[in-house]
């Protein structure tokens, strides 16, 4: 793999300055930091930074809950 969690946590900073941390427990949905608009973003983000295509056919969007969630699913060799 060639990046980590924190390009994720960056990018979703990155598009809300008004926050200056996120809890790796935080839902990303809930609170807004990711929505509807972003998602797809966000998938490409994180396929970016793991060099793995992410198949939108079989997304579980439980693995994008969090960034403990997404870190789980895309960054940890399993």
């Amino acid at each position: 793999m060639t990046g980590s969690i924190d390009e994720v946590r960056n990018w979703i900073l990155k598009r809300h300055p008004e926050r200056q941390t996120i809890d790796a427990e935080e839902n990303l949905i809930q609170t807004r930091l990711v929505d509807s608009l972003t998602f797809v973003e966000l998938v490409y983000v994180i396929e970016n930074a793991t060099d793995v295509e992410i198949d939108f056919d079989n997304i579980d969007i439980q693995d994008f809950q969090t960034l403990a969630a997404i870190e789980k699913a895309f960054f940890v060799a399993a």
